[in-house]
């Protein structure tokens, strides 16, 4: 299709890709006035939306401190810079009352989702929202490339087709690798490279790790609800770098056919993909199984019957049985009973209790990551407004820049705040 120039003075944009940044931004743009036209390059537009919360789509977080709560290799200044263009309330309010959604709690895990459940309500009534303001939507419509138009004063799109698109400015709400199926491949991440953009390299974030179970058995599909997993730093890291170990904020974890995984797993994972995918010191995660404290367990282990069994002491604690025989086989103490135990193996067993290094060889990549870690720097990003300190009239938001949040609806925070400040200053013109 022919490429026509955007009218001055432009207040036209095109949103690169829509989703959960997209559909916000497209819906800012629009009610600042711009005329707004979608690209998505899937037959559907939203389909990660659809997909999140196991469906359900946990919308927000119920409260958020962000030092704690995301993740990045630029500034925590300039993080804190986007988010405090819209605060927490301020989000739910434009959720509800613009949306018209409906908002539950869910008090054990601090989210809010749809009353209704359903993801798709939070898709479609986005959709519905943006269409009732003039955002025209073409699916199916795959960007290759982008490149200044001198000529229009502003930018040209190539389409996978061949056809082309002009326009004053653009927000690129790409996303990133994760979840391929949904059309997430990194195109984004090229594009913006070849335009001069430095990124910290992309790596899987929020996916479950593979490794061995103890005793090398298969413990897949056993859970636990109030583990405690945390992440140290590789052996002389900590001590060199001034580094510290982190706990994960979530307690549920799960044993699965090819290794680990869970919210607690999922909070620290991070970490070790990252180490993996670029080569560095790999970090060391371990599991407190029960949560309890060692002094606990040692009294346990003191005042026990005679004639209780390591094993069944376990057990009449908590630990389920599959795990405590596997930790028992683990340290040769089939059959062992409590009175029998050498100091040392009370001290091995411990360790095994409350300290138990998690084995890993790899990760599931990112066809089960939730998000991308790494991106387009902050520092290249005016983080008052969301434009490209590189490409004027450029505007970037979601899962391009080095952002993510952990698990539990601060991503979606994440996109909501990212694309409202690209949509609202896409339509005026940076300012």
């Amino acid at each position: 299709m022919p490429c026509r120039a955007v009218p001055s003075p432009p207040l036209s944009g095109l949103v690169i890709r829509i989703d959960t940044p997209g559909l916000t931004a497209a819906f800012f743009a629009a009610s600042e006035g711009a005329e707004v036209t979608v690209l998505e390059r899937t037959r559907e537009v939203g389909k990660k939306i659809l997909i999140s919360g196991g469906a359900r789509c946990n919308v927000l977080p119920m409260e958020v401190d962000i030092q704690r709560d995301f993740f990045t290799e630029s500034s925590p200044s300039a993080l804190r810079a986007v988010f405090s263009s819209w605060s927490l309330e301020g989000c739910k309010q434009w959720l509800e009352e613009d949306m018209g959604l409906q908002l539950a709690t869910e008090a054990d895990s601090f989210k809010y989702f749809p009353a209704s459940n359903s993801s798709r309500e939070v898709r479609d009534r986005m959709l519905a929202a943006c269409q009732r303001l003039g955002v025209r939507v073409q699916c199916k419509a795959p960007v290759t490339g982008v490149s200044r138009d001198a000529e229009a004063a502003g930018w040209r799109l190539r389409l996978e087709d061949g056809s082309e698109h002009c326009s004053a400015s653009i927000v690129m709400a790409t996303g990133g690798l994760s979840f391929p199926k949904m059309g997430t491949d990194g195109t984004g991440h090229r594009i913006v490279q070849r335009l001069g953009h430095s990124i910290h390299p992309v790596y899987p974030a929020l996916t479950p790790l593979k490794g061995s179970h103890p005793a090398d058995g298969q413990l897949a599909g056993l859970s636990l609800y109030s583990a405690e997993i945390s992440c140290l730093p590789a052996a002389g890291e900590g001590k060199k770098n001034k580094k510290k170990g982190q706990r994960a904020h979530r307690s549920a974890f799960l044993f699965t056919h090819r290794g680990y995984s869970g919210p607690s797993v999922l909070d620290l994972s991070h970490s070790i993909t990252m180490a993996l995918e670029r080569g560095t010191a790999v970090p060391v995660l371990q599991a407190n199984w029960l949560g309890d404290s060692r002094e606990a367990w040692q009294e346990r282990i003191d005042t026990g019957a005679g004639a209780s069994s390591v094993s069944s002491m376990l057990r009449k604690h908590g630990l389920p049985q599959r795990l405590s025989e596997a930790l028992c086989a683990e340290l040769g103490l089939q059959d062992r009973r409590l009175a029998e135990l050498r100091k040392t193996e009370r001290l091995q067993l411990l360790e095994k209790l409350t300290e138990y290094p998690l084995a890993f060889d790899g990760h599931e990549g990112y066809a089960k990551a939730e998000v991308t870690g790494g991106g387009v720097r902050l520092s290249e990003v005016d983080c008052g407004t969301m434009e490209s300190r590189l490409l004027p009239g450029v505007f970037l938001c979601g899962e391009i820049l080095d952002v993510f949040g952990r698990i539990g609806g601060f991503n979606f925070y994440w996109a909501w705040v990212s694309g409202r400040l690209a949509g609202i200053h896409v339509a005026r013109g940076g300012r």
